[in-house]
């Protein structure tokens, strides 16, 4: 079979021949469609396959049935393919797959250069791809390096320099500057770039660097004691750059402000936004105390029972208001309640002299209540979907009554 994708990746359309078509063997309406030629990259190398059409009809995914054997394009159509037929590539998908690997060469050799990191292999996702590197604690990576290896693979890019795909003589294996030492093997295809990248390879690639375009590191991570980076190449990075750019001036015109002006803009509305926050919080708890000094309790067979729903009120203010009444009242049994999102918040809380345990009530509480919690003898808190005080005052008295 001969892999069109391989000896020219900027070609798609093609002309082949069906050399068999048969129903797939997962018996998913799919036909499983092998041609004498194709230009449809399988999956493989990290990289997804080729979509398009054979005959008009979709290709759902195209598989390699190993080195040296044809390739399987699983064709979704009404009757099997026969004769000659024309497939079309998804040329968007194909450059941009192609932007992402060569891109990906270029990250590696620069990281090969500086930190002599060999690739462990590549992954093209839908949004972003990754390269893993092998990574023994030396590479510590930071926003500034990251920039830095940008650099030097747009300085690559600029240069324009020539992309080969070669299948080498061993005469000629042995005189190319090989990143990596490659595995034994039959067809071994090594990609070139300029005359100090080279590596074994099976992926379409760009014809020379320039038409990589950009290529933006995005974030970077520890995986399995190697390292992980993120990145976005070719048309992806300059659609992450223009989506960049525009909040960037999105952001600007909210502010009133340059562009340059940004990041001082943000930080002076983050501490306004923390002062104003402060100042809400002493507030809140201002108007809790002043509530509560206000709460009426009402008689419980062994102690004083405070109920109180405290609409805005936040979490803390709860186990503030539970410690105030309790250290006001020896035998005061206080539940105090918020609104929350999804559901409430709830604080019980009880005096030295009261014989009731915090932690026990306030579990038989929530079990009424569709909720979970619990605590110490004094104190307990939780959280419920729904809020009942009559069902709380029930179950507080009858836990006094026992």
């Amino acid at each position: 079979m001969i892999a069109l994708y391989h000896s020219h990746p900027d070609a798609t359309r093609f002309t082949a021949n069906v050399l068999s078509c048969r129903p797939s063997a997962a018996g998913d309406g799919l036909w499983e469609v092998i041609l004498d030629n194709t230009a449809f990259y399988p999956t493989g190398g990290g990289q997804p396959c080729d979509a398009g059409t054979l005959a008009g009809c979709p290709v759902e995914d195209v598989i390699s049935l190993g080195d040296g054997a044809p390739v399987m394009h699983l064709v979704r159509c009404a009757e099997p393919l026969s004769g000659a037929v024309e497939g079309c590539i998804d040329a968007q998908r194909r450059l941009d797959h192609m932007q992402q690997h060569s891109g990906q060469h270029l990250l590696s050799h620069v990281l090969y250069e500086r930190f002599q990191a060999y690739s462990l292999g590549l992954h093209i996702g839908a949004a972003d791809s990754y390269v893993d590197l092998v990574d023994d604690g030396s590479i510590h990576m930071t926003r500034a390096l990251a920039n830095e290896l940008e650099a030097e693979v747009n300085a690559w890019i600029a240069r324009d320099e020539a992309v080969r795909c070669l299948f080498p003589t061993p005469q000629q294996l042995a005189a190319l500057p090989l990143r990596k030492a490659p595995d034994a093997h039959e067809n071994l295809r090594i990609v070139l770039i300029g005359s100090q990248e080279a590596v074994a390879c099976c992926g379409t690639h760009v014809k020379s660097t320039g038409q990589v375009q950009a290529v933006r590191i995005l974030s970077w991570q520890q995986s399995h004691g190697n390292l992980r980076v993120f990145f976005v190449a070719g048309l992806r990075a300059l659609a992450y750059a223009k989506a960049r750019i525009d909040q960037a001036d999105q952001g600007a015109r909210l502010f009133s402000c340059n562009v340059c002006d940004l990041s001082a803009s943000i930080e002076r509305l983050q501490a306004a936004n923390a002062a104003l926050s402060h100042e809400l919080a002493k507030a809140r708890k201002e108007v809790t105390l002043l509530r509560l000094t206000a709460l009426q309790p009402e008689a419980a067979p062994q102690g004083s029972l405070y109920l109180a729903a405290l609409d805005g009120a936040a979490e803390p203010q709860l186990k503030e208001g539970v410690s105030f009444l309790t250290k006001r009242d020896g035998r005061a049994i206080c539940f105090l309640c918020a609104p929350v999102e999804g559901g409430y918040a709830v604080a019980l809380g009880v005096g030295a002299d009261s014989p009731l345990h915090a932690g026990d009530a306030l579990k038989r509480i929530l079990a009424e209540l569709d909720g979970k919690g619990g605590g110490r003898k004094d104190s307990a808190f939780g959280r419920c979907a729904r809020m009942d005080l009559n069902a709380v005052r029930l179950v507080l008295c009858a836990f006094t009554a026992a």
